[in-house]
């Protein structure tokens, strides 16, 4: 994938490209981990900057971000309709968030289920700092499964919370951009790791 956001949107909606936890099922260390998922999620952190650049475009309650009608903003929407967010389109650009997306270190393992229930169940935006948090006993017991895993970094940070409300109330203008450079830190830390096997 090239990564542009316009390019990750057309990966995005193929159904012939293959997950980023697909593309290395077959890393020496990946392979071990029996079910896997991607740290941090794009559209999930796409939907804040939303929030965040455009309240006025967007309804938000404790634990949502939907759009002016209502409805939930759908990965069919967001590709027809990115081009028009250029403000959060140039932050995460220049955060280099985009370059990382497909990386390896975006690859984690995860408990049966955790996949879908970060990604849907949990309110939480698929954001790891708040999933990881929620579940902080379930977190620790899949580190000490897989102890090259390397998840530091994750849950004892200045944006790591239980509760999405208070991440949500926290993230602005200038919050959200030091947000995704501590993504970056974290996926850059967690690849320079994995390269070393």
């Amino acid at each position: 994938m090239v990564n542009t956001i316009e390019n990750y949107f057309q990966w995005k909606t193929n159904p012939k490209e293959p997950s980023i936890e697909k593309k290395y099922e077959n890393h020496m260390i990946i392979s071990q981990w029996k079910k896997t998922d991607v740290l941090y999620s794009f559209i999930g952190i796409y939907q804040i900057g939303i929030y965040v650049f455009y309240p006025d475009k967007c309804k938000r309650t404790n634990y949502t971000i939907k759009n002016e009608v209502g409805e939930y903003f759908s990965l069919e929407y967001l590709t027809a309709e990115f081009k028009k967010y250029e403000k959060l389109n140039k932050t995460i650009i220049d955060s280099n968030f985009i370059q990382y997306i497909d990386s390896f270190g975006n690859v984690i393992p995860i408990w049966p289920g955790g996949n879908t229930d970060k990604g849907k169940r949990s309110y939480c935006f698929d954001i790891p700092d708040i999933y990881f948090k929620k579940y902080e006993k379930w977190f620790s017991a899949m580190r000490q499964l897989y102890p090259h895993s390397c998840l530091d970094g994750i849950i004892d940070n200045e944006f790591s919370t239980d509760n999405t409300k208070i991440f949500l109330d926290n993230m602005n203008e200038d919050t959200y951009p030091k947000f995704l450079k501590h993504v970056v830190e974290v996926i850059t830390k967690r690849k320079k790791y994995l390269d070393g096997f």
